[in-house]
């Protein structure tokens, strides 16, 4: 049999209660006699319908809740509170080597050439006098993406990019990223 004890309420009065331990947070409480509360309070109650866990985030250290169920998802074993806490992880300044893709910072800078022509963009491109920017792109006259000097890049829109790259195949002109379409053949399309 259960001992009974005083409980004082916060408007002095007093009630007979019993002793019982809160099934969430192990804490104990006090209830009714004749009480069927498992848990201490009703935030208890609503945690323990939670299925989740709290993790640390392994970039910021804050408290995470994931499901259970999605903790098998990640490959290395790191949680996150966002995409963008990991991809400050994953960076070159980040603390997680074990995510960092294998090919960052191993970047040799060949692709910059676009930054290089800036001035040469806003006046369009050099054979129509195209202007709208999404339309232009820059060209390596040579063919070769490697050899990003300024004498070797001119800006085209897209429809004078492709006549750049054309092939004649069975009588046909058909577009080859792989091929440049001779200079002097250029302005008979």
């Amino acid at each position: 049999m259960e001992t009974a004890i005083w409980v004082y309420e916060k408007n002095s009065s007093r009630r007979r209660g019993k002793k019982d331990i809160c099934q969430n947070c192990n804490e104990e409480f006090t209830q009714r006699l004749k009480g069927k509360k498992v848990y201490c309070s009703q935030k208890c109650k609503y945690e323990s319908f939670i299925r989740e866990v709290v993790v640390k985030c392994s970039n910021c250290g804050k408290d995470v809740r994931k499901k259970a169920s999605k903790l098998k998802n990640s490959k290395h074993g790191f949680y996150f509170c966002d995409r963008k806490c990991k991809e400050e992880a994953q960076s070159l300044e980040g603390n997680c080597l074990e995510i960092r893709p294998s090919h960052y910072g191993t970047g040799n800078g060949i692709h910059t050439y676009r930054e290089k022509m800036k001035k040469e963009i806003k006046l369009g491109c050099v054979c129509c006098k195209e202007k709208t920017i999404y339309l232009l792109v820059v060209h390596h006259i040579d063919g070769d993406r490697t050899h990003n000097e300024k004498d070797n890049l001119e800006v085209t829109c897209c429809n004078c990019h492709i006549k750049r790259h054309l092939k004649q195949i069975e009588g046909q002109w058909k577009y080859d990223p792989h091929f440049l379409t001779p200079r002097e053949l250029l302005y008979k399309f």
